[in-house]
This record gives C-alpha cells, sequence and structure tokens, in this order.
C-alpha cells in the first residue's frame, strides 16, 4: 500500500488506486476531473449540472472553434501490465445531439513507465458514439499487448468528436467502471492534473445548454 501512495504523489494525479481489482469513480468528489489530456480546446470541469447518479459528473467542453482532430481526456490509467492481461472499462455519456456531432465515444492507447503523458501507440476502442439526447452506456474490453514488453500501461480516454460544421460542444460523463486482472488502475479522485483556469469561464454555453435541457426535462 506505501508504494502505491508514493507511485500517486509521484504522478500527481492518482487519489485512487487499486491492484488487480474493480475500481468506480463518479465525480462526486466535486474535484476530480481527468488525468490529463490530448488535444487543445478543451475545458474538463466537475460540475453539478447533471448526473447520471449522485449528483455530480465529468463536463467535456469543446470552447476553441478551431479545434481540430479528436481530443482526449484521460479518465482512468492501469500500470503494471503484461501481456494477456485484460481491462474492462465503461462509463455513462450524455449529450444533447441526438445523432449528430458533438459526441464521444470510449476510446484507449498504451503508455510506458509513470509518465501519465506517454503515448506508445493505439489500443482501439467501441466505434458506438454517445446520442439520442440521453444517458447511454459505452464500454469496451481490451486483452493487453506489451510489444515485446516496450510498454506496461493502459490508458482509458474520452474521445471527443465534433465536424466541420459543428465547432464547439459539450457532452457529460458519469461512472466510470474499470476492471482489471492486474496492475494497478489510477482515476482522477480528489487531484486534478489538468488546471482549471477560471470556473466562471468553464461554465460556457454548453453548460447553459445543458442546465436548459435539465430544466425543461424537470
Amino acid at each position: 500500500m506505501l508504494k502505491k501512495l508514493a507511485l500517486a504523489a509521484a504522478l500527481g494525479v492518482a487519489a485512487l488506486n487499486v491492484q488487480a481489482d474493480t475500481v468506480s469513480y463518479g465525480w462526486e468528489d466535486g474535484v476530480g476531473t481527468v488525468l490529463g489530456e490530448f488535444g487543445s480546446g478543451m475545458q474538463y470541469s466537475n460540475t453539478d449540472a447533471l448526473a447520471y447518479s449522485g449528483s455530480r459528473s465529468l463536463l467535456v467542453e469543446d470552447v476553441d472553434t478551431g479545434t481540430s482532430g479528436t481530443p482526449q481526456g484521460y479518465v482512468a490509467w492501469v500500470t503494471g501490465l503484461t501481456d494477456g492481461d485484460t481491462v474492462d472499462a465503461s462509463f455513462w455519456a450524455f449529450d444533447t445531439s441526438a445523432g449528430a456531432s458533438p459526441s464521444v465515444r470510449i476510446w484507449g492507447h498504451y503508455t510506458t513507465g509513470s509518465d501519465v503523458n506517454s503515448y506508445s501507440g493505439s489500443a482501439g476502442g467501441n466505434n458506438t458514439y454517445s446520442g439520442d439526447t440521453t444517458w447511454s452506456q459505452l464500454s469496451q474490453s481490451w486483452v493487453f499487448d506489451s510489444a515485446s514488453g516496450t510498454r506496461d500501461g493502459l490508458m482509458v480516454e474520452v474521445r471527443f468528436y465534433d465536424s466541420t460544421s459543428v465547432t464547439t460542444g459539450s457532452a457529460l460523463i458519469d461512472d466510470l467502471v474499470v476492471t482489471s486482472s492486474a496492475g494497478t488502475i489510477s482515476v482522477p479522485g480528489s487531484v486534478s492534473a489538468v488546471p482549471l483556469p477560471g470556473a466562471v469561464w468553464l461554465f460556457g454555453s454548453g453548460m447553459l445548454g445543458l442546465v436548459s435541457l435539465m430544466r425543461k426535462r424537470a
């Protein structure tokens, strides 16, 4: 246990980690966001605007009209893996655009060593997107491939998609569950690895739209 706490302190990202087990996380601590990210123009915040269960969730926002590619927020990291180990992950996602952008899906990539930002190739993911203006569960299973011992971790991602005609938008993520047959599972917990610049700015037009939709349903 002391070794696990030392690793968490060194990474500065993992407040909750368990070896060869299942970890559930719902952003209920009011602080955690993501472990890291790839891509510019995105904001991640812990919000009470709408939740699948409990009272809080992760708000994922594209706030930059110039964002390109498929930005990713890292929501879970499994380290200490070897060939044949299995990782199963799922989360619930919500967006306000039925069958259209913006939307998210669950994805993964391989890592090496103790750097949360390391990238050692795509691990693939599920081709099912969020949508239909309701909560939907997205899940994926991986069998770990160490590439002849050159990588030892797997990062679970929320991958965000908008389009040339829809250049900004948002989605909500809740009730993350990760099960691994080996290694150590890390989730955001009570420590945020991504600085949150200005709480007011985070609650942009995407948030207002979600709050409005929530009130209409109430």
